[in-house]
């Protein structure tokens, strides 16, 4: 049985509210791709997600920020995964194909690499969405040490791909150096982070309701002037809204079409040609300028409920 549209992936087959149905989609694109993949360590990395998110997982606290949530990074897994794929589908047996424990490492990374937004339990008081600037590094230390055992062991020093996923970061930092292996699941994770986001069925709702109160927790809603001025960025939720279409143009297009180098064409190699995330992308971007234009956002009136313990109110 097909899962509930509102919480489904962008092909309406896989139901994004269900660790579980993430991980067989995940698993079962992994199983026809390498014959004879051991599923069991992929599988426990779905487990342990989902109990840090609930805080469950020693040593942190359950999940409080709504934007970044466990839908977030279940969908960006489940992207990886077909990326993974697509690669694969279009390099065949030659050198740079990536193989089974790559293949791996790549959607554990993507199912990780916001796990620096959980609080640690000394840091009760404060609010995940305060750990902004820092959370990539934090999900860097925590992918080390969860990597740094068998059978990932000579991968643990490759958490540092988790930076791709950080803008304030250059990229060729980040990948340089590295064989084109990893340099391309890099590559693919800066882009699932991205493609999953802006292609979800509820992206311009989770910006207007979540991202916006995660920005103001953070402070990053603002900014000081060199004269000490304090500046507004996104004064409502509309606001940041309104300027979302300049950030994908001036910004996100630039990561995935040059420091990405493109991997999203892969996303269609697996899909046979087809790219739904890129249709859904569009739709996104294309219904927000019609919302710009009209200066009235009102159509926005669902409110999704996030991926987490805790419902925001």
């Amino acid at each position: 049985m097909l899962p509930d549209v509102n919480q489904s992936d962008v092909t309406g087959s896989v139901n994004l509210a269900s660790p579980k149905a993430v991980a067989d989609a995940v698993c079962a694109i992994l199983v026809r791709r390498y014959p004879g993949f051991d599923e069991s360590v992929l599988r426990q990395g779905f487990i342990d997600v989902e109990d840090a998110f609930w805080g469950r997982y020693p040593g942190l606290l359950h999940c409080d920020t709504p934007y970044h949530d466990l839908r977030h990074s279940l969908s960006t897994a489940l992207l990886m995964a077909r990326m993974v794929d697509g690669y694969e589908a279009s390099h065949g047996a030659d050198a740079s194909a990536l193989g089974p424990d790559e293949g791996a490492l790549a959607v554990l990374l993507a199912l990780f690499h916001d796990i620096g937004f959980l609080r640690r339990e000394s840091e009760a008081h404060m609010n995940g969405a305060c750990l902004i600037h820092d959370h990539e590094q934090r999900g860097v230390d925590f992918m080390r040490a969860y990597l740094a055992r068998e059978p990932f062991v000579r991968f643990a020093d490759q958490a540092e791909l988790i930076h791709a996923t950080n803008f304030a970061l250059p990229i060729v930092d980040t990948l340089r150096g590295l064989p084109p292996q990893l340099f391309v699941i890099g590559q693919m994770l800066g882009t699932a982070d991205l493609v999953s986001q802006i292609g979800g069925r509820y992206y311009l709702e989770r910006c207007r309701h979540y991202l916006f109160r995660e920005f103001v927790a953070a402070g990053v809603d603002r900014t000081i002037s060199p004269g000490g001025e304090t500046i507004v960025l996104y004064a409502t939720p509309e606001d940041l809204l309104r300027k979302t279409p300049g950030f994908y143009e001036h910004l996100v297009k630039r990561h995935l079409e040059e420091d990405f180098a493109q991997v999203y064409r892969y996303i269609a190699a697996h899909f046979g040609g087809d790219d739904p995330y890129a249709r859904a992308m569009q739709r996104n971007l294309n219904y927000l300028r019609e919302l710009i234009q009209r200066n009235d956002f009102s159509a926005l009136r669902r409110k999704p409920v996030p991926l987490m313990p805790v419902p925001p109110e």
